[in-house]
């Protein structure tokens, strides 16, 4: 799947051209704005090859993740396919506009050239955010100015009529990792991983980090082991627990090892099965070193209870 054509099927997603209120980019990010969220399709967004993810940003704002190799050449195309071309700057001065029904931007026509090569870069898992209002803001870590204050001004001045929030009551963001085959939850092996499928896993953690105390809960899966690797890293700085499936990987994968070591946030290694007692290959985790916990043979279940214990060791 092309870049362009990546771009094109957010932008259908979104409700098209004509829904789109300002557009902006970070390091792994697509920002926008939309006139009215009931147009956007967030289910056909997560469903999209190469998206990882969907965060809501307040009434009218959400990011598309893409990823740092993805997330350039998309957002190029999608500028040169609508016209727009907002600077966050551009993004700032307009949420700092008094609110009102409408409100308009500046468009002049990108010189951006079109995308059209495969990226390659074999990003494919579907997965689901959700965050719920207040909207927790935070610092993205990859980038390398002011870019996501600014994003945040805007959503401050969009939010309660543009009124400030100074509750300064901290948020706590969850991030659930799942690795190869737990997308096949409900046809893989039924009479050792369950008959729930992996939407009714996410739609669990969402459940469970809620009732826990989380204000958001992100989920990600990937076949792919440089993916998992990716999601531990970019967790830094944005999310305060990690609860982690690496499934396979688990017995194999120095890299999550070192990841998890890296950025020092609390995880809880999660398996539907119990691996000790299958097979001797399985009993072997080189995560484990790096968790607080382990939990093993619930079924899915075991993910409420990991992210219970991670609410319990956080405070919240």
């Amino acid at each position: 799947m092309s870049t362009r054509a990546i771009a094109e099927a957010i932008l259908s997603s979104l409700g098209g051209r004509a829904n789109i209120r300002a557009c902006g980019i970070c390091a792994t990010r697509l920002r926008i704005f939309v006139h009215d969220m009931a147009q956007a399709d967030v289910d056909g967004l997560t469903s999209i090859r190469g998206v990882l993810g969907i965060v809501e940003r307040g009434v009218n704002g959400l990011e598309v993740v893409l990823g740092p190799r993805l997330v350039s050449s998309v957002s190029s195309s999608l500028s040169e396919i609508t016209g727009i071309s907002s600077s966050i700057d551009e993004l700032v001065a307009l949420g700092r506009e008094p609110a009102q029904s409408s409100i308009s931007i500046q468009v002049s026509e990108s010189k951006l050239s079109p995308a059209d090569d495969e990226d390659g870069s074999g990003v494919v898992a579907p997965l689901s955010v959700e965050e719920s209002a207040p909207v927790p803001l935070y610092d993205d870590p990859h980038d390398e100015d002011d870019e996501d204050d600014a994003f945040n001004e805007v959503l401050m001045s969009f939010q309660d009529g543009g009124a400030g929030d100074d509750d300064e009551t901290l948020s706590r963001s969850l991030l659930v990792i799942n690795g190869p085959n737990i997308n096949l939850l409900g046809i893989r092996e039924p009479s050792i991983y369950g008959n729930e499928s992996y939407a009714g896993l996410v739609e669990l953690c969402r459940t469970a980090a809620e009732e826990a105390g989380f204000d958001s809960c992100e989920c990600a899966q990937s076949n792919h082991e440089g993916d998992l690797v990716e999601f531990i890293q970019q967790a830094l700085g944005v999310h305060d627990a990690i609860v982690i499936n690496p499934a396979a990987y688990t017995h194999t994968s120095v890299a999550l090892l070192d990841a998890l070591k890296a950025v020092q946030i609390p995880a809880v290694e999660v398996h539907i099965s119990d691996v000790d007692a299958r097979e001797p290959i399985r009993r072997i985790s080189y995560v484990r070193d790096a968790c607080i916990a382990t939990i093993s043979g619930h079924g899915i279940e075991g993910y409420r209870e990991a992210i219970a214990l991670l609410a319990e060791h956080l405070g919240i």
